[in-house]
């Protein structure tokens, strides 16, 4: 069962709902929409009511464990739920998500979710996002995180190409739009890029996985950045993102597509 206390996340509007039990929450700004259930992950992303994300989802591995769990998954509990409107000057709408979810033994793991669109018929759209991983224990902990991210651009992934750049800076484009995510800090420890449905398989498998350093992939795209991070007794680690969409004809040459699309199985 999800626990329910409130989390405290600052707002410009001081406006806020809490979701009592879990599941959808959308935000919403300008021309962009995104959704996020609790139970996994974000699993939307309209600009200009054009679907752009197939999943994210974040995963963790304590030093103890024998695989890798989704963040939102039943090994951890949902401890709060707060949206806001940070820019209420210009509209009514939440545009940040924040969630926090606990394993009862000292690991916290608090997601924070800004969403900015961009004017009607731009095709421009920003998510920044805010990871902050706490050790409230007395010891010290070791522990893996990932985060996992397959976009079908323009809603669909046939046409898609990528590349990691700098270990910290993923890029994919079809032949319509193109999105980048930067890691602002800190720099990951390990980056993947391949195919969405075999790294989704990995993450969710039984085992201990890492990421290979793959920096390239054309067909169905998808990646992951991956932080070893050991925290000493109440120290926190705050990772810092943002992805970007705008509209990027012919984008998918200009990243040097190459070898076959890759087909898909959905959920």
């Amino acid at each position: 069962m999800f626990k329910t206390t409130v989390i405290a996340v600052a707002s410009c509007a001081g406006m806020a709902s809490v979701s009592l039990a879990g599941g959808v929450n959308v935000l919403a700004d300008a021309n962009s929409t995104a959704t996020f259930d609790t139970n996994s992950g974000q699993i939307s992303w309209l600009v200009d009511g054009i679907e752009q994300i197939f999943a994210q989802d974040f995963f963790f591995r304590r030093a103890s464990d024998t695989r890798e769990y989704r963040v939102d998954d039943v090994n951890l509990s949902l401890d709060g739920i707060f949206t806001s409107d940070t820019n209420p000057f210009t509209d009514t709408s939440h545009d940040a998500l924040a969630q926090l979810y606990s394993d009862g033994n000292g690991l916290q793991i608090e997601t924070l979710f800004t969403l900015r669109g961009g004017t009607a018929g731009s095709s421009n759209a920003d998510l920044a996002e805010q990871i902050t991983i706490r050790n409230t224990s007395n010891a010290s902990m070791s522990l893996s995180f990932f985060q996992f991210v397959d976009f079908d651009l323009g809603g669909d992934f046939s046409d898609d190409a990528g590349q990691i750049v700098g270990g910290n800076t993923a890029q994919q484009a079809d032949n319509d739009f193109s999105v980048a995510e930067t890691v602002v800090t800190p720099a990951p420890t390990l980056f993947q890029m391949s195919n969405a449905v075999a790294m989704s398989a990995f993450l969710n498998d039984n085992a201990i996985d890492n990421l290979d350093g793959s920096a390239s992939f054309a067909g169905d795209v998808g990646w992951a950045f991956q932080w070893d991070i050991t925290l000493a007794a109440g120290e926190q680690f705050i990772i810092s993102k943002d992805k970007s969409i705008v509209p990027a004809p012919g984008s998918a040459m200009l990243l040097g597509a190459a070898g076959l699309f890759a087909g898909r199985r959905r959920r």
